[in-house]
């Protein structure tokens, strides 16, 4: 990339820019994995699943993972410009997928699902403890009795670990971009800010500011309760072993009573 200080700096909302390029940032990211994995989790919940609201779904990658898993999909997405990408995946395998706008603390559907999953540390944009609990209340409120909620949290360790002073400097023919990321440990904020830059527009530098909270589990635990739910387990990354604040990323299964 042209040196950030000879382009004009344009900052611009989260996802805005980064939508386009999401899938090559997210390269490495093993979806039939994680799909796998939470239909494993599905199961120890002990709830037929056939149907599946993708909270925060971003380009629609898992979606097309669980589809192919035989689930039906929906998704929910705060930014118009991930849906967008995620509406042309869909597309481009004929499947007719309800997608809506929306902020996972305020979203409304339609339906009841029998499912709901958040997932890579999306509950972690939520930056205070209200915000988890508006986001645990609205869930509720779209699945069927006895539905089951999965979600996932980054851990201080994982941010400590991982992000303290994180950087990488990649691209394409048609974009190039930079991320930099660092852990504000006092207020248990992760901040993550690419730099984008396309070859079409030389003199533009776009500026995306991303920035989560890190919980600890106890004070996720303790919101629970006030959503109608209740745990089926807390698992340790990707295993059926208990997590806790040893993990890098711990799983909430929760069934709503």
């Amino acid at each position: 990339m042209q040196s950030s200080w000879l382009l004009k700096r344009k900052v611009v909302e989260p996802y805005s820019q980064l939508a386009y390029i999401y899938d090559y940032v997210m390269r490495h990211v093993n979806y039939p994995r994680w799909a796998s994995y939470l239909s494993k989790l599905f199961t120890k919940a002990d709830v037929p699943v056939h149907d599946v609201v993708d909270i925060a779904c971003g380009t629609g990658s898992l979606m097309l993972k669980l589809h192919e898993l035989d689930y039906q999909v929906a998704g929910l997405d705060e930014s118009e410009a991930m849906l967008k990408m995620a509406r042309t995946k869909m597309q481009e395998k004929s499947l007719r997928v309800p997608l809506w706008c929306g902020s996972m603390k305020q979203f409304h559907v339609a339906r009841p699902f029998q499912a709901a999953v958040c997932t890579y540390d999306s509950i972690n944009y939520c930056m205070d403890e209200d915000g988890v609990l508006s986001t645990l209340q609205r869930t509720s409120e779209v699945l069927c009795q006895g539905g089951v909620f999965v979600f996932d949290l980054c851990t201080l360790r994982n941010s400590k670990r991982n992000f303290r002073r994180y950087h990488e400097n990649e691209g394409r023919a048609d974009f190039q971009y930079i991320r930099r990321s660092h852990f504000l440990a006092h207020k248990r904020i992760q901040v993550n800010k690419f730099l984008i830059q396309w070859n079409s527009q030389k003199n533009v530098c776009y500026e995306e500011r991303h920035v989560q909270r890190i919980f600890k589990i106890n004070e996720i635990m303790k919101l629970i309760p006030h959503a109608c739910f209740e745990v089926v387990g807390v698992y340790d990354g990707f295993s059926l072993r208990k997590g806790s604040e040893s993990s890098d990323r711990v799983h909430f299964v929760l069934k709503r009573i």
